[in-house]
């Protein structure tokens, strides 16, 4: 969401404060944000995460 800012404040960077919401400038305009949210781990997270982890997760060798 792009905000306008009052007079006395040109740009805001940052949280505010704890409402869930953060300010950055991009490309010259001052802009809202939501701030993520940290995921929870969830059974369907854990077991896509060890299926990743059998299929790509192999150790490199020594020697390279």
């Amino acid at each position: 969401m792009k905000a306008v800012l009052i007079i006395p404040i040109e740009s805001l960077r940052g949280k505010l404060r704890e409402d869930g919401y953060y300010f950055r400038r991009y490309k010259g305009q001052q802009i809202v944000q939501r701030c993520p949210r940290k995921w929870t781990d969830t059974p369907a997270r854990k077991a896509a995460r060890e299926r990743f982890i059998e299929r790509y997760g192999k150790k490199k060798d020594a020697d390279q």
